[in-house]
């Protein structure tokens, strides 16, 4: 698993008001892909049936 560095500054010091909102978070770095018609085509080619307009 990859994790992404940490922030060059603490946001905690510079938004404190914004402290009540912290989450632990999932980062997605999609990749182009050929996706086939049973898969997503998240970050590829828009997937539409043939017959369709």
């Amino acid at each position: 698993m990859h994790t992404t560095a940490l922030a060059p500054v603490d946001m905690d010091a510079v938004f404190p008001q914004l402290r009540a909102y912290k989450r632990t978070t999932t980062r997605l770095h999609p990749r182009k892909g050929s996706p086939s018609v049973d898969q997503s085509s998240v970050g590829g080619p828009q997937l539409w049936p043939t017959d369709e307009p």
